[in-house]
């Protein structure tokens, strides 16, 4: 699993894309894939979860299910609520396609940020979702260390981001 395609599993929920199939809203997912500021975590949750999949097979390890455990807990924002919380407007065309945009002057860079102000592994989001009763069969093998982890600030990704765009 990619990062690319745990955001797409997980938001292609969004109540407002319903009426459409997947073909109609490839090019949206990807407008949002593009916009969102947390793609190091669905990077972080896809190596989770591949790790776990590799062990116990997919069976057990359903992904809808690891992404309503974890999303939540890493603050990033429901499906219901995405498109609201990044500031993104769902419109139809004349054809009857969706189409999304976004407001020129909408402040969303950092509002919907997950929670990416802490030092997380892969390690750490499979023993969240274990301690929740989620793939009770993976064995977690604490000898080997975490080649995978997020230590980043939100306040100096802030920084970095106001600095690019003033120059």
């Amino acid at each position: 699993l990619n990062a690319f395609v745990g955001f797409r599993c997980y938001y292609i929920t969004i109540p407002m894309l319903k009426p459409w199939p997947m073909k109609k809203l490839s090019n949206l997912i990807g407008l949002l894939w593009e916009g969102d500021p947390n793609k190091s975590l669905w990077s972080l949750m896809a190596k989770a979860w591949s790790t776990i999949r590799d062990q116990i097979g997919k069976d057990q390890a359903p992904l809808d299910q690891f992404f309503r455990i974890i999303c939540p807990h890493l603050k990033l924002p429901d499906p219901a609520s995405y498109l609201d919380i990044h500031g993104w407007i769902l419109t139809v065309n004349e054809e009857g396609d969706p189409s999304i945009s976004r407001s020129a002057d909408s402040e969303f860079a950092s509002i919907g940020r997950g929670d990416t102000d802490i030092a997380l592994s892969v390690e750490d989001i499979i023993t969240y979702v274990q301690s929740l009763g989620y793939a009770h069969g993976f064995i977690l093998d604490n000898n080997k260390p975490s080649s995978t982890f997020l230590g980043q600030s939100i306040s100096s990704n802030l920084e970095r981001n106001t600095s690019a765009t003033s120059d």
